[in-house]
C-alpha cells in the first residue's frame, strides 16, 4: 500500500492499515464511532444483566466460581476487584506466564490483588519457544503462541475446574477498531468461531475442550458491561499497588501499559513495520478518544516515539531465537 493510499482517523490517527478498521464518510473510524456510541448505552441494564450472569454462577463457601485472566497489569487488576467487590464473585486468576517477564510484570503479577486465588500455568518452554521463533519468522509475530494460549489455556483449565465463567477486559475489536460482529451481541457469550476468527487466526497450537464442551463455558468481557477507560483502570490499579515503570515504555510515551513481558517491545516494533503504526499510535489514540489528549498532541508523540526499536533487548531476543544478528534482521 502506498502512502497516498492510507487514510487516518479524523479524530484519533488511527491508521486504515489497522485490520478490520473501517470509516465513516466523516472518516471517523469504528472505534471512535463505538467510543460516542458508549455516551448512550444504558450501562445501568448492562450491568444489571452482567449480575444476573454472575447469580447463575456464583459458589458458596469461597470455591472459585469465575475465572480473570490475570497479568498484574491494570485492566486485569481493576476486573479482578470489580468481580469481588461489585459482584460477589470468587474470581480465580489465571495467568498464563510469558516467557521473557519484566522484572516490573513479575512484581506486580505477585503482589498485587493480595488474597485472591491465583493459579499460574508455565507452558512448554521448548514447544513455546519453537512456535515463537516459527511465527517470528513466518509472520513477523513471536507472541502469538502466547496471545493463543492466554485464551486457549485459560478456556482448558475452566472445563477442566469446573468454573465455567471467565471474564477478560476488554472486546478489543469494538474498543480499539476493527469488526463491528459483537456490537448486538453483549449478552452472548463469545463462541469459538469469533475466537478463532479474531484471537486464534484459523491456527490454534494449544487444546480446547471440545465444541460441545466449549459451549458450557460462558467467556465474556467486562468492556460489554460497563464504560471501558484504560485511564480510570490505571488510576485505579496504581491506587491498589500496582507499580509502574520509572521511564516511558519503548516506542510510546506510557509508563503503565503492557510492561508485563519484554517480548511487547519487538511485537509492536514489528508492528510498526507491518501495518505503519506501532505502539505510541495506539495508545494516542485511546488518550484522545478519553479526552486527555489532543489531536496536536497526539501527532507530536506519534512522530518522537512511534517505531522504536528496543536496542537494549537485541541480545536477549538473538539468544532467544537462536539467530545471530544478519539472520534477525533478514527475518
Amino acid at each position: 500500500m502506498e502512502l497516498e493510499d492510507i487514510r487516518w482517523c479524523s479524530k484519533c490517527w488511527t491508521p486504515s492499515t489497522r485490520p478490520r478498521i473501517t470509516f465513516d464518510s466523516r472518516g471517523v473510524c469504528n472505534a471512535c464511532q463505538h467510543n460516542l456510541e458508549k455516551q448512550t448505552i444504558n450501562w445501568r441494564e448492562r450491568q444489571y444483566y452482567f449480575g444476573t450472569v454472575c447469580d447463575k454462577y456464583r459458589k458458596k463457601g469461597g470455591e472459585p466460581d469465575c475465572i480473570v485472566p490475570f497479568s498484574g497489569g491494570k485492566d486485569s487488576i481493576y476486573v479482578a476487584y470489580k468481580m469481588r467487590d461489585e459482584f460477589g464473585m470468587t474470581p480465580l486468576l489465571v495467568t498464563v506466564l510469558p516467557d521473557f517477564e519484566t522484572e516490573i510484570g513479575e512484581w506486580n503479577r505477585k503482589n498485587t490483588c493480595p488474597g485472591f486465588q491465583r493459579l499460574e500455568i508455565t507452558l512448554g518452554t521448548e514447544k513455546y519457544k519453537r512456535l515463537a521463533r516459527q511465527y517470528f519468522i513466518e509472520q513477523g509475530r513471536p507472541k502469538h503462541p502466547w496471545e493463543t494460549a492466554i485464551s486457549a489455556v485459560v478456556i482448558n483449565q475452566a472445563w477442566k475446574l469446573g468454573i465455567p465463567l471467565i471474564v477478560y477486559g476488554e472486546e478489543g475489536e469494538q474498543e480499539y477498531g476493527g469488526s463491528d460482529r459483537e456490537k448486538d451481541r453483549w449478552k452472548l457469550p463469545a463462541d469459538k468461531d469469533y475466537l478463532m476468527q479474531f484471537y486464534w487466526q484459523e491456527k490454534l497450537d494449544w487444546e480446547i475442550p471440545s465444541d460441545a464442551e466449549f459451549e458450557r463455558i460462558f467467556f465474556t468481557q467486562y468492556s460489554r458491561f460497563e464504560n471501558w477507560s484504560p485511564s480510570r483502570h490505571a488510576d485505579f490499579a496504581i491506587a491498589n499497588g500496582m507499580r509502574t515503570k520509572p521511564v516511558r515504555s519503548v516506542g510510546t510515551y506510557t509508563q503503565w501499559s503492557q510492561i508485563s513481558d519484554y517480548m511487547q517491545d519487538l511485537h509492536s516494533y514489528l508492528a510498526f513495520l507491518k501495518f505503519g503504526f506501532g505502539r505510541c499510535t495506539a495508545d494516542v489514540a485511546i488518550a484522545i478518544r478519553e479526552g486527555w489528549k489532543s489531536k496536536s498532541e497526539g501527532l507530536e508523540l506519534i512522530e518522537a516515539y512511534d517505531g522504536e526499536f528496543p536496542n537494549q533487548l537485541l541480545d536477549r531476543y538473538l539468544e532467544y531465537f537462536e539467530m545471530d544478528y544478519p539472520t534477525f534482521c533478514e527475518t
